[in-house]
């Protein structure tokens, strides 16, 4: 299926169907692309419009938060009247309560004895409050379903069941949407898909789980509920609906993709709800339920323009984005029909996850590292600027290469990067995404202006999983600035004892990427016909493995390394395995073109120090394979003449 759209809005929920209803609205022309309108995060949700209570402090979220929140009256009135429906808006306040006596109060503190009167049988560890009057709740739901109809009202083209698996760009400029069901095209795309947004750019956006759960309050002889106005606790809310229910929330789990309620979240969740207000432990269970937040790193939305002229992004809500849509909408509807942007915007905008270069950022730490490493001359003073490597038309002057994975801080690889002279740095994209242990900050901490990044595949099982994440690597890559780099590292390894790249896998994958304009450096066993094929298809290098990742084993497989580097005509790069200088020395030395190194430097006794070893290893291999070495002999040849002697 094709289908061409004016605007094409990336997911279905409270976000997404806010924006197309104000684009729709001014007279544009809007389809929404979900997977499940049911799915989207903001049918987990409370509903509370409380940017007091969540004790947001002074700043760009709080002035955003309470922008929205005084647009809310007017934004709901304009949608219950497109549809008729009610949205469950209730302006009652919110009461925020504390177990520990604050520092400071103001005019908003209510202490114990106060708070008793307006709401009764708090628990007893409530030492006082703050009231917030101008805070209060929506129906999640109630506000959804609204939307939903507003959209269909209108003429949305709300489309259901489509997984947007890519985003094809070409020169900063999105060409189409590739999708379970064909291509979309459009001439603007808004990337709304919340925590499901990082699938698709390399955006710091991951999902957090809450559990929640809701009991059915009793009603007094005049049908009047014991909870009117929301608590707001430590840890813990109850949202009184004014159909009886409570609402209790929320756990706040980073625990991935893990679906459904578990029986020590809603324990959890229990527990501090019944500590907060007792009387609701005797309440009949009405439901439970769960969702996943969009968070981001400062816990902000990411508002704006993105790296591509027709690509704008609203994602990263996390708990906010019932409270944000209204304002989300207007400022999204006016950047993309009118190119107006509010001056608020800026603060949100992708790039602040952005690497910021300073004088100190490429600098030797010797507080951190006392080894002196001035040995004379670092490896990239020894580089021969004549003998240059050209991978896919770029020049670079090391030949070594360098991961960024196994080293105990960020600060140390930054150092054993900058003492390597290396101008390549391998980066995995699943890792970045998923913030795995050692890989928070990563895109921040080296200058990406001065190394080019090669992202790779690492934990991809599967030739589909490996296309999918290489195309996240390229996006990565440029948000980070390197908008032409199209390199991607290759690796499908399916066998998880010795780390063994799957050569059909690879082939299919790499054909693939190719065909998508990819610079593809696979990572292959030694094997020559494999390696053949791989540059008949198109790739750019072939790396074969030295011998099994991260074993230091060196150089195991010598014979089908020569052959490799005998019959490519693209650059050979020995990658896994190698453990020591002298092991990078030695293939550089049967000429292979580069190296790729890095558990042999980040798990050494000192990285820096042996990073520049590799460096200058690395040259000297390449300087005596380019020199040529002294035929073998079988018998000795005395260096010293034998004729004219003493004697």
């Amino acid at each position: 299926m094709n289908s061409t759209s004016e605007i094409i809005v990336i997911g279905g929920g409270v976000i997404g169907l806010a924006i197309a209803v104000d684009l729709k609205l001014r007279g544009a022309t809007v389809t929404v692309l979900s997977r499940d309108f049911q799915q989207a995060a903001s049918h987990a949700a409370a509903g509370m419009l409380a940017p007091y209570a969540e004790k947001i402090p002074p700043g760009a979220m709080l002035d955003l938060c309470l922008k929205s929140r005084w647009l809310y009256p007017e934004w709901i009135r304009k949608i219950e009247d497109v549809t008729g429906l009610d949205t469950g808006y209730h302006p009652c306040g919110i009461l925020s309560l504390t177990y520990d006596t604050p520092t400071s109060i103001d005019e908003n503190w209510l202490d114990r004895e106060t708070i008793q009167l307006y709401q009764t049988e708090l628990g007893s560890n409530v030492v006082g409050g703050w009231w917030y009057p101008d805070d209060g709740q929506v129906d999640n739901r109630k506000l959804v379903t609204a939307l939903h109809q507003a959209a269909l009202n209108l003429g949305v083209d709300l489309i259901e069941g489509v997984t947007v698996r890519a985003i094809q760009q070409q020169k900063n400029h999105v060409l189409s949407l590739l999708t379970s069901k064909g291509a979309y095209e459009a001439q603007t795309y808004i990337l709304a898909s919340g925590s499901w947004a990082s699938q698709l750019l390399p955006l710091p956006v991951y999902p957090v789980k809450g559990q929640m759960a809701a009991v059915r309050m009793p009603l007094d002889t005049d049908n009047i509920p014991p909870l009117q106005r929301i608590l707001f606790g430590p840890q813990t809310y109850l949202v009184p609906r004014q159909d009886g229910r409570l609402i209790i929330g929320a756990t706040s789990e980073k625990v991935g993709w893990k679906t459904g309620n578990t029986p020590d979240g809603l324990q959890t969740l229990f527990s501090k709800a019944i500590q907060l207000y007792p009387p609701l432990k005797d309440w009949p269970l009405s439901e439970t339920w769960w969702g996943f937040r969009p968070a981001t790193p400062d816990e902000q939305p990411i508002l704006g323009t993105s790296s591509c002229d027709n690509l704008f992004l609203a994602t990263g809500h996390y708990r906010n984005g019932i409270l944000l849509s209204p304002v989300t909408a207007s400022m999204i509807a006016d950047l993309v029909l009118q190119n107006k942007t509010d001056p608020l915007l800026h603060q949100f905008h992708y790039d602040r996850f952005s690497f910021k270069p300073s004088s100190s950022s490429m600098t030797l730490n010797s507080t951190a590292m006392p080894l002196t490493l001035n040995y004379g001359s670092t490896p990239a003073e020894l580089q021969n600027t004549s003998d240059e490597l050209v991978i896919a038309g770029r020049k670079f002057r090391s030949r070594l290469m360098t991961g960024s994975g196994k080293y105990a801080n960020l600060d140390l690889m930054r150092q054993s990067i900058v003492a390597s002279g290396c101008e390549i740095v391998t980066v995995a994209v699943r890792r970045v995404q998923t913030k795995a242990p050692g890989h928070e900050g990563l895109a921040e901490a080296l200058d990406w202006s001065k190394i080019w990044m090669l992202p790779n595949t690492a934990g991809c099982q599967t030739a589909d999983e490996a296309i999918r994440v290489a195309r996240l690597g390229r996006e990565m890559a440029k948000l980070l600035g390197q908008e032409d780099n199209n390199f991607i590292k290759l690796e499908v390894i399916p066998d998880a004892k010795y780390l063994l790249p799957d050569p059909i896998g690879t082939l299919q994958a790499a054909e693939q990427l190719v065909k998508e304009g990819f610079a593809v450096l696979p990572y292959i066993n030694a094997d020559p016909l494999l390696a053949k094929r791989l540059e008949e298809i198109g790739c750019v290098t072939v790396m074969p493995l030295g011998s099994p990742i991260g074993s230091g084993q060196g150089i195991k497989n010598a014979a089908n390394i020569s052959i490799i580097i005998e019959e490519s005509k693209i650059p050979v790069v020995v990658d896994a395995g190698i453990g020591t200088p002298s092991e990078a020395s030695y293939a550089m030395e049967l000429g292979a073109d580069a190296l790729l190194i890095n558990s042999a430097i980040a798990l050494a006794q000192n990285p820096v120090a042996m990073g520049q070893a590799m460096g200058m290893a690395t040259v000297a291999g390449r300087l005596a394979y380019q020199a040529g070495r002294m035929p073998i002999k079988q018998y000795a040849s005395a260096s010293s003449p034998l004729t004219g002697t003493i004697g």
